[in-house]
């Protein structure tokens, strides 16, 4: 293909993501910086196969080489083998499906795009050239605001197990996290990609473990297919979980009762939603679900500081001999509540809780409905 249609490919690439409701936003066609991760990336024909994959408002939805092809002036033969060879690099996820045909699914954001660099965890000279991409102020800003622009929240804070009080296991039954595991059918385990990213920015690590982000069911199959995380056992699993209560870690999932696909385990150093609550840049209820909140019991807390010094989001102070929390900021990760010596912190359920989807389908039409509405109006405003 000739060179002189390079951008347009990859303007088109760009566009096809941005098409759908949870693609990138209205200006992110147009960014330099987008423009040079997807010709980092891609070659010219691998852009040009990837605009023939269809792409739905539900992430990780699968489709057929009988699907792609007829998107596609390259010959079927031709259009398979580079998007083979662009899955062999961990680029583009694929699996078996239920016809025993092999379908094909373009990471998206949050589930693979721009994470695929870092989950391995082994930066390499493409890693380091997405790393500095990715500082762009216009593309932080855009991911930003894809995560923040719905009303219905993708993700939401999960409490550590030994702050759920038993009463909640019925009304909340995913919200033990062992739980969320044990029904998992398939399990893997990658890097943090904020922190690694942080680590290769900042030229040291912010003292928490990387290999701590927990892939499950469909997410864990094609992450695992595509090299870019190894699969463990729900042992394993559990065991993450607790090397991550002991750092102090923070427990993200999707905000849906069934059908989770992540488990993160965050800090407030560097991850993309805890940090800019601890740094007060962003309220607590436009980036994330929180169902929970601390409650501290005044009379038999002793005001050691403990809780001061683990909370993520630096929400507790000393005022006048007792742990109070500022529960503008508190994200009920109950992270405190274990390590309390007189048990006078426990969690409880948020006034006005947010609304949370029985599955991750409904999840993602809910958020796509959202998004569609607000470009409705964006461009009725627009016109009038």
């Amino acid at each position: 293909m000739p060179n002189s249609n390079q951008q347009d490919v990859y303007t088109c690439l760009a566009l096809m993501w941005t098409d759908s409701n949870w693609g990138w936003l209205d200006r992110m066609p147009s960014s330099g910086a987008l423009q040079a991760m997807l010709r980092e990336t891609f070659t010219e024909e691998e852009a040009l196969a990837l605009c023939a994959v269809p792409m739905s408002d539900v992430p990780l939805d699968l489709v057929t080489l009988d699907e792609i092809a007829p998107n596609s002036r390259l010959p079927r033969e031709r259009l398979e083998e580079i998007l083979d060879g662009i899955v062999a690099r961990g680029h583009l996820y694929c699996r078996t499906a239920a016809d025993g045909k092999k379908a094909y699914t373009v990471p998206r954001l949050g589930f693979g795009f721009p994470q695929i660099y870092f989950w391995k965890g082994e930066p390499d000279s493409l890693t380091e050239k997405i790393a500095i991409l990715q500082r762009d102020p216009e593309v932080s800003q855009a991911t930003m605001d894809l995560y923040t622009g719905s009303e219905t929240k993708p993700y939401r804070y999960i409490p550590t197990s030994e702050a759920i009080d038993p009463q909640w296991q019925n009304v909340y039954p995913s919200e033990t996290i062992e739980k969320v595991i044990m029904r998992a059918s398939r399990l893997a385990l990658a890097h943090c990609p904020c922190r690694v990213r942080y680590r290769m920015v900042k030229g040291e690590g912010c003292g928490h473990s990387t290999d701590v982000c927990i892939k499950l069911d469909e997410l864990a199959e094609l992450v695992i297919n595509a090299g870019l995380a190894k699969e463990i056992s729900h042992e394993e699993a559990l065991a993450t979980i607790k090397k991550a209560d002991d750092e102090g870690l923070v427990h993200f999932t999707d905000n849906t009762a069934e059908g989770i696909k992540h488990i993160c385990n965050c800090c407030g150093d560097a991850c993309w939603n805890v940090r800019p609550i601890r740094r007060r840049q962003m309220p607590r209820d436009v980036i994330m679900a929180t169902y929970f909140l601390r409650e501290t019991s005044d009379a038999d807390c002793i005001a050691c500081g403990e809780c001061v010094k683990i909370c993520p989001v630096a929400a507790v102070t000393i005022q006048n001999d007792v742990a109070t929390v500022d529960r503008d900021w508190c994200i009920g990760c109950g992270i405190c509540v274990p390590r309390c010596q007189t048990q006078a912190i426990k969690l409880v359920e948020k006034e006005n809780k947010p609304l949370q989807s029985t599955g991750f389908t409904e999840l993602y039409a809910r958020i796509s409905s959202a998004r569609a509405s607000a470009s409705t109006a964006k461009s009725e405003s627009g016109q009038a």
